[in-house]
Parts: C-alpha cells; structure tokens; sequence
C-alpha cells in the first residue's frame, strides 16, 4: 500500500475523452492502492472521491427547476464577451480545500473551460509537484486548440480558422492570453508537462513551455472492453446487413461539428452510392436510420455496445481535420479494424501506412478515396492479418495499464 496521495484536477470527472484519460489513471491507481481525489468544474459520476466547484448561485438555482447546464452557458458566455478564459475561475477554493493541502502530486487534465483560474498554476508548482496533461494546443497558444500556423501558437496570434478558435471571444484578446499564459508558466517552477503524442510534444518543445520537463504518454484504452466480436452475430443482434462491407465513423452530431470533417464523408458516401456491396455507418449522428447509403445510429455511451458496433463492421474511418491521440482511433484497432485516416496530429504514429491501414494526405478526399479503394481490394488473409497486427498493438501498448505504468512511474520518481 502506497502513501502517495494523488488530486486530479480536470474539466469533469468521467465525461469526455481528456476527462476519461484521467479518470482511467486515477482509478487505476486507487485500485493499486494510490489515495486518489478529483477536483473538476463538472461532477457526473456518484464518486464519494470528486469535488465539483462551486458555480453562481444564479445558475445553482436555475438548474434546480431546469434541466439545462445554467452553469456551462454561464462560463462559455462570460468568456466569450470578456474575451478571456484564463482570468476567471476557482483558485483559492482549491488551494484551501483538504485534498489539495493532502496531495503529494496534483494532475492537471484540460483546464480550458473558464472553470479555473489559469495563474494558480504558481502557486500550486510551488507547493507542490504539478504534472499537466495536454491534450490539444490550448495551452501553448493564445485561443486554440489546434493550428499548424506557427504565428498563431509561437507568438499568441488570433487563430485565423474560426473552428480552431476556443473559446470563441467577441474581439481579439489572443496576444494577452499568450502572455500571461507565458507569464504564468515561468513563474511555475514545479510545473511538468505530458503529452500523448509525437506531434504535440514537437510543438511544445518550440512553445512557452520548451523550458519545462515533458513527457510523451500515449493515450491507453481498455482492451478487454473493446475487443474483436463475431461480426455475424453481432449484425443480425443489431439488425444489420450480412452481406454489406461496412465502413464506420465515429461523428457525435454528425455534420455539427465542422473539425471532424463531416463534408469528407459525404463526398466519400456519394462516390459508393452506387455499389450494393458498401454501407457507411455513423455513429453519434444527429440523424436516424438508413439515409442514402449511410445507416445513422445514436450516440452510444455504453463502451460495450459501442465495441460491438466496431466488432461488426469491416473498416473505420478517422476524418478529422485536427486531432492529438485519438481514443477512438484506439478503440477499434483495438477491436481489430484497418484505420483510414488523414495525415492529422499523432494518428501517423498511431496507424502505420499501408501496414495496418491508410494515411491520407490532409485534406485529399481523392486521396481518402484511395485508401478505402485499398483496403475493400485487399484479400481476406490480408485482411485477417491487419486485424491481428492491431489488436495485438493496443494489447502491448495501448492498453490503460500499460499508460498507468507509465505514469505511476514518473508520478513515484518525482517525489
């Protein structure tokens, strides 16, 4: 039985791909015998183990009679007008609450969100050992979370594509955020941050925090959840075709959220609308039922039936414009899929071309084409060896223990 007392603070507990990252190390660890407390802006678990922030009264009251996230609307609106996302939120409630004062190591996850006061970042290195997990681009630039403009990341320019702006802000604040963001992170002397990428540590180390010590853990899923299926009896438990190859895509809202390039897919459903053989599967859309040649399904939350949907399918498609180490990427290799994908992010570290699946080059829907065009061509043999080659990756080095692992040792060597 391990001492070490470890606070996880993070945007929420459980909801949401960074959130569940930390949430599978914290109850990894309390399982191996870690204390292990959860400070977020947003609790949806029934843990005895997270605090949620305090929120505006206003909001409290609001949601009491309404089922509608007051307190949400209230932060997104605060910092849209104010232009600042960094200058508001708790600071002195997590400095003087029992589970800060207790912890050995705090592990920060997203901090974006207006729930969190970025400058108690000085205090907290100061008394602590702070490890910070990225996992995008906010923290290094003035309001994004993803760009490939150097001047926009480097020196704190307005991002110029508006779906990589986060938050959205009334005017241009991006230069003063970067700046107290720098300001912020040299005066915190403890502060270590960790990556799930090659590709977001590479931007890091020419950012505001190259002067910190940085780690590259990659993302880890659980891999007996999600696991190769008996796709025959999966589509008839699910009602859907046996004689179809089917190319999934994970899309919560469908063609709502432009970064995951939606228009892509569309382009790429028309181009098979044609042949019988082909059926495109969304997954979190926001339509339902058989449109065309895409068969639309509801947000699945339950991990379970959520593999089982990638046990009955064939391919998976990744078309996102802009991404870190993706879980979903993870899952269905790990359920023995080839992935298609563009060259976006860690994913090329992630999916090897033309071993086990296909790197478009970004944005090339003729491209895309072509890898779909290649994995329907390849022969079953073929095919059985790239779903092999996949499950045994995310087996041996995907999995939530062997991420832990990782992280309990850094955590162990730091104190």
């Amino acid at each position: 039985m391990t001492s070490l007392k470890l606070l996880i603070i993070g945007t929420t507990d459980n909801k949401g791909g960074a959130a569940s990252v930390g949430w599978n190390i914290g109850e990894t660890l309390r399982y191996r015998g870690y204390s292990v407390k959860y400070i977020v802006g947003f609790k949806f678990s029934d843990s005895p183990h997270v605090h949620e922030l305090k929120t505006p009264w206003l909001t409290r009251f609001l949601e009491h009679y309404l089922p509608y996230n007051f307190t949400g609307l209230y932060r997104h609106f605060s910092s849209f007008l104010l232009a600042n996302d960094i200058d508001r939120g708790a600071s002195e409630e997590i400095l003087n609450h029992p589970w800060y004062k207790e912890a050995d190591i705090v592990h920060c996850q997203n901090l974006h969100g207006s729930y969190f006061k970025l400058d108690t970042l000085v205090r907290m290195s100061k008394e602590k050992k702070v490890f910070w997990t990225l996992h995008d681009m906010w923290a290094i630039s003035g309001n994004c979370v993803y760009t490939d403009d150097p001047t926009v990341w480097k020196s704190g320019a307005r991002a110029k594509v508006s779906i990589m702006e986060y938050p959205p802000m009334l005017w241009n604040n991006a230069k003063y955020l970067w700046s107290k963001k720098k300001q912020i992170y040299q005066n915190s002397p403890s502060l270590s941050v960790i990556v799930p990428s090659r590709w977001l540590g590479d931007k890091v180390k020419e950012s505001i925090l190259k002067d910190k010590n940085l780690s590259v853990i990659y993302n880890g899923i659980n891999s007996e959840v999600f696991k190769p299926g008996d796709k025959a009896k999966l589509r008839l438990k699910y009602n859907i075709q046996r004689d179809k190859r089917i190319v999934t895509f994970v899309a919560q809202g469908g063609g709502y959220d432009p970064r995951k390039g939606w228009n892509y897919i569309e382009k790429l459903a028309k181009a098979y609308e044609n042949d019988p053989n082909i059926l495109f599967m969304c997954i979190g859309g926001a339509k339902k039922g058989q449109i065309g040649n895409i068969l639309y399904v509801p947000n699945i939350s339950d991990k379970k039936i959520l593999a089982e949907y990638y046990g009955l399918s064939d391919v998976f498609l990744f078309t996102s414009l802009a991404e870190n180490c993706p879980l979903v990427v993870l899952e269905s290799m790990s359920c023995g899929l080839p992935v298609i994908s563009f060259d976006v992010g860690g994913v090329p570290e992630l999916v090897e071309h033309k071993v086990n699946g296909y790197i478009a080059k970004y944005k090339d829907g003729i491209d895309l084409s072509s890898g779909l065009n290649w994995i329907l061509s390849l022969p079953i043999t073929e095919l059985n060896k790239i779903s092999n080659s996949n499950r045994a990756e995310v087996v041996s080095k995907y999995s939530i223990d062997k991420m832990v692992d990782v992280y309990e040792n850094l955590f162990k060597n730091s104190i």
